[in-house]
């Protein structure tokens, strides 16, 4: 089974993406056996990245 999943946490209000959540995340669904088949960045109208959707699958 596969999934789409939106992360969009930020550092604080208006700050930039917390990468080190994303990756711990992305660390938590694998250890329950998921696997991260793609990560896409999601782009704000002036090309800053807001978000990121990514693609998972069950093992």
């Amino acid at each position: 089974m596969r999934r789409v999943v939106r992360f969009n946490k930020t550092k604080f209000l208006f700050g930039s993406i917390d990468l080190e959540l994303l990756n711990k995340q992305i660390e938590e669904m694998e250890s329950e056996g998921w696997r991260v088949l793609t990560v896409t960045p999601c782009c704000h109208f002036f090309g800053w990245v807001k978000g990121y959707t990514l693609l998972i699958e069950s093992n």
